[in-house]
């Protein structure tokens, strides 16, 4: 397999605010964050969507992206991912694209069902079961409505259509064109996946969107890519590795030392000791992880050191980028590290000088097989 150096890299603004946070405090951190990095030569920055969580407390997005445009030059913007059951899919279709041309091009998709059961309940669900074939359904009426061909329909879910000739009133209307920038073909559209056995995965390969892999160890990891290139080959496409994005907690300082010690005092601790350590052991998150560790322990029982030696990617740059390589020669290359947010906002300077050396001092230097 043949070698690369560097790698892009990229933001996953969740985000993981604790619920004391006033929508105000996360916005303003959010659009910071976004100026670090795109001053940092950061390539991709995308923003979660959640309705009901005081953890991920972003419900709208699409409105940091319009405020990060007017400060921000070069890195591009994401809703990762825009909830689509929870969205009538004719006027996100238009608001996606507009945005879209607003950034001149500094925009693509991430889209998913939704994967919190409050948010569903929010929506008048009771459970999630619903929302795959909606998001099924959304995504074909985008797509007809991107087309800018005059149709009518009403779906099982939801209805849609585009105006022409025979649908105008008693005068004429011109019709914005508000599809993507530089048309459909042109517009990303990626899709996140968590679990081993992900059918999101196997989902985004089948229709060619880009996969974004949130880690959970090496077996995980593995399987993401593998369901991901076998379902894009199998409709048709050639898998590409350099489309691969992992997201992953790190923290990087001068020494190891140095980075062990500072990074207990940050928002990312305080995320995963009051918030992630209970999701991941309820749903067997940390098992790839501690097998790849080789450590006896049993996820209830993960305490700080493990955290620190074995989730987050934390040292000086030269043990990152050691680690990294060691996890591309398990796993394969990728093309995109995604450097999880988490709020230090009360201590934002260690969290910053983190992000600018993950762009300056490692990313640049790891060896990818590709």
């Amino acid at each position: 397999m043949a070698m690369t150096t560097g790698m892009e890299c990229g933001i996953f603004m969740t985000p993981y605010n604790p619920p004391s946070r006033t929508p105000r405090q996360v916005f303003d951190w959010a659009v910071n964050i976004a100026q670090i990095a795109d001053e940092a030569g950061y390539v991709d920055y995308m923003i979660g969507e959640h309705y009901t969580l005081g953890w991920e407390n972003i419900p709208m997005p699409e409105a940091i992206i319009a405020a990060c445009a007017q400060t921000t030059k070069n890195i591009r913007f994401a809703p990762m991912a825009h909830l689509l059951p929870y969205h009538d899919p004719a006027t996100l279709a238009i608001r996606i694209g507009w945005l879209s041309q607003v950034m001149e091009g500094r925009y693509f998709l991430g889209v998913a069902p939704g994967g919190h059961k409050t948010d569903a309940v929010l929506h008048g669900y009771e459970d999630l079961s619903p929302l795959p074939p909606m998001q099924l359904e959304a995504l074909r009426l985008m797509e007809r409505v991107w087309e800018r061909e005059p149709f009518v329909e009403e779906g099982k879910y939801f209805r849609a259509g585009f105006p022409g000739p025979d649908t105008m009133p008693e005068y004429w209307v011109d019709i914005a064109d508000n599809n993507p920038y530089g048309g459909r073909d042109k517009l990303e559209i990626a899709v996140t996946g968590l679990s081993m056995n992900s059918k999101s995965m196997e989902f985004a390969g089948s229709r060619d969107y880009s996969p974004i892999s949130f880690f959970g160890g090496t077996p995980q990891m593995k399987a993401h890519w593998d369901t991901w290139a076998e379902a894009n080959e199998k409709a048709g496409f050639t898998p590409d590795r350099r489309r691969f994005r992992v997201c992953r907690d790190i923290f990087i300082a001068d020494t190891d030392e140095e980075a062990k010690r500072m990074v207990r005092k940050t928002g990312l601790m305080q995320t995963w000791h009051k918030y992630l350590k209970e999701i991941y052991v309820k749903f067997g998150l940390f098992d790839g992880i501690i097998s790849d560790s080789g450590v006896d322990i049993t996820p209830e029982d993960l305490d700080e050191d493990f955290l620190v030696e074995h989730v987050i990617l934390c040292g000086s740059p030269e043990t990152v980028i050691e680690k990294l390589e060691k996890l591309a020669d398990s796993c394969g290359g990728w093309g995109q590290i995604v450097a999880n947010q988490h709020d230090s906002i009360d201590d934002p300077k260690p969290w910053e000088e983190s992000l600018r050396r993950l762009s300056a001092e490692v990313c640049p230097k790891v060896k990818m097989p590709m």
